[in-house]
């Protein structure tokens, strides 16, 4: 790896310091100004971060000449860290590029863009460091400066008390055995657990997912696609770094165990959310929770084939987690982007008061269409590929081990295969609603759409969603390979190819590019023969109006009971995860929400065909397990 770039990053943060420091005494005229200069900067990082990528060599390391007294900072690049960088940047890039275009018009703009550079330094700023102190001060960064985007109110204290929280756990992970890298690889144990600790709470993964949906709703778009792009994958690349770069060559099989679990529950909670939550913005924040724990998961398998020496099941697993974590960069910046030009646009967020915004507002609503695809589970999204890699590592993991573990991972291949289809419908109701039908109200009804300079930053991204979830082999090989190759000592071509991904050589795969080729040629011939066989004489409506026939003059939004409020199709979760509910006693909530959730009769009542079908497949897999 060319020694330049190390210092041209460090560079970089320093920039995007000054120009935070520089935003905050701005006046609202310059914002276009910080926002071109930010996205200018970040996308030097991108190139940069590729270049390294492309160079796949050996870690470089640099000491800073400052730090606190008898400890200088140090900070590394290796090809796990350029591929984190490379998402963080790519986000960053384009939440600067749309902010210079279409930033809200609130009170505390120059804040927010003060906020928005400072916190991309303090992720570039996580992912560079080599030490614990240069973690937790990129991790202490990031969250104040997203505290200082967000609405004041409890919930952004919060989040900032939960950062706070996180860098802590860090600093004193990294200091158990030595507070530089090199020391906690000579001794792995309790520090690489603790880590992880911290880390689950910048995801928010169960028991720490209370605070996650209100930051996300007082979070400004750009704020938010930021949390979700860039840092949510930082937080995997800290489970990655402490648990399979910084960690024992055979870690304990207990440390694959608890994040299997706690990246199923996440999972399973998150998904369940999606399809619940009655604002945009809670319904990706619960999505992109359960993109979490998907990813966790794939970390978890990841250590199971590390503990079995299976390199491949870990090359797979490690396929899946990178796959993910560069589809919620892209795909959950560009959905948190559309959904901040949908507030902008049509003055709310609540689904209940939208609808038929495809019409006034048709880029956004491409661009919400192709965020929601890639972060869904469905064929040719650029999440499934990541998915479809997951389970396949599921599939590959020794029987061998014992029926408790056998049963174990056959409820976890449970809990992802309902995660899927909950989070499939949840976002099929968000863009359903949002989006098709007819209009709600007088707002919905006049909403315009984003400006025109913002949007090539949503074409630009949906066009590289679209690449991701059709080309997912010739990416991994790409992007991944040199990454996996540093983990595993073993790369990750065997597995992919131009035109998909296989689960071993010889072995039928994943062939996204030749199904969508073949989906597209039939789309165009049924559509050929629809147009030289014409039926009836069409029926002069609206497209995408349901099939509703004009309303009439003293209707002019139509009958409201024939249209959905927006409401969710699953019921209510007790309330133990509301955001005012105490840290302290988060684990007696979890389990009196299994209590509440396993004794209410309504619940049961409402949901008894998805209990009995749940409780069907479990026995089914204990009876494989047992055999």
């Amino acid at each position: 790896m060319s020694d330049p770039i190390l210092p041209l990053l460090l560079g970089i943060v320093c920039v995007l310091l000054a120009l935070g420091a520089a935003a905050a005494f701005m006046m609202r005229a310059a914002r276009q100004v910080v926002g071109f200069a930010g996205a200018a900067v970040a996308g030097l990082g991108v190139l940069l971060s590729l270049v390294a990528l492309a160079l796949g060599q050996d870690p470089v390391l640099i000491t800073l000449p400052f730090g606190p007294p008898g400890l200088a900072l140090q900070a590394s690049l290796d090809p796990l860290a350029a591929y984190f960088l490379f998402l963080v940047f790519l986000s960053g890039t384009a939440s600067m590029a749309f902010t210079a275009e279409a930033a809200e018009t609130a009170p505390a703009a120059p804040a927010t863009l003060a906020g928005n550079t400072c916190c991309l330094a303090g992720l570039v700023l996580t992912v560079l460091a080599a030490d614990g102190v240069t973690l937790a001060l990129g991790v202490v960064l990031s969250g104040a400066a997203l505290w200082a985007t967000g609405e004041a109110g409890r919930p952004r204290a919060v989040q900032l008390g939960m950062s706070l929280m996180a860098a802590l756990i860090l600093l004193i992970a990294a200091a158990l055995p030595g507070l530089n890298f090199a020391a906690i690889r000579a001794h792995a144990g309790l520090t690489n657990m603790l880590a992880c600790v911290g880390a689950a709470a910048l995801i928010g993964l169960v028991p720490f997912q209370a605070w996650i949906m209100p930051a996300y709703r007082a979070t400004p778009a750009r704020g938010a696609a930021l949390m979700s792009g860039a840092a949510q994958p930082v937080a995997i690349y800290l489970l990655l770094r402490f648990l399979l770069d910084l960690s024992a060559a055979a870690p304990p099989l207990w440390w694959s165990i608890v994040l299997l679990a706690a990246g199923a529950v996440s999972a399973a909670w998150g998904a369940w959310r999606a399809a619940m939550e009655p604002d945009i913005d809670s319904c990706l924040a619960a999505v992109a929770l359960r993109q979490a724990g998907v990813s966790v998961i794939g970390v978890g398998f990841a250590l199971l084939g590390r503990s079995f020496d299976l390199p491949a099941l870990t090359a797979l697993s490690l396929g899946g987690v990178l796959l993910l974590s560069l589809a919620q960069a892209v795909c959950g910046t560009l959905a948190h982007l559309a959904a901040g030009a949908v507030r902008l646009g049509a003055g709310s967020r609540r689904l209940a008061l939208l609808g038929g915004l495809i019409h006034p507002m048709p880029v956004v609503t491409f661009g919400m269409g192709a965020g929601l695809m890639g972060l869904s589970a469905l064929p040719f999204g650029a999440g499934y590929a990541g998915l479809w890699l997951v389970l396949q590592a599921f599939l590959a993991t020794p029987r061998s081990a014992g029926w408790p573990l056998s049963l174990g991972l056959g409820v976890v291949a449970v809990a992802l295969t309902l995660t899927a289809a909950l989070s499939v419908a949840g976002l099929i109701r968000l863009f359903g609603v949002v989006f098709l039908g007819r209009p709600r109200g007088p707002r919905a009804a006049g909403a315009v759409d984003v400006l025109p300079g913002a949007r090539p930053v949503l074409l630009v991204l949906a066009g590289l969603s679209v690449l991701i979830g059709v080309f997912p082999g010739a990416v991994l090989v790409w992007l991944g390979n040199s990454v996996i190759h540093t983990l595993t000592h073993d790369g990750f071509s065997p597995h992919a190819g131009l035109v998909g991904v296989v689960p071993a050589v010889n072995a039928g795969g994943y062939l996204a590019a030749p199904l969508a080729g073949l989906l597209v040629v039939s789309l165009g011939v049924l559509l050929a023969v629809a147009r030289r066989r014409p039926g009836p004489a069409p029926r002069l409506t609206p497209a995408w109006n349901g099939g509703f026939a004009p309303p009439p003059a003293w209707l002019p939004f139509g009958e409201s009971l024939t249209q959905t409020s927006g409401a969710g199709f699953v019921p209510d979760l007790p309330p133990s995860d509301e955001w005012t509910s105490s840290y302290a006693r988060a684990p007696l909530s979890l389990v009196k929400t299994v209590v509440n959730t396993c004794t209410s009769w309504e619940i049961a009542r409402k949901a008894s065909p998805l209990w009995l079908l749940f409780a069907a497949l479990t026995t089914m897999l204990g009876a494989l397990a047992l055999r």
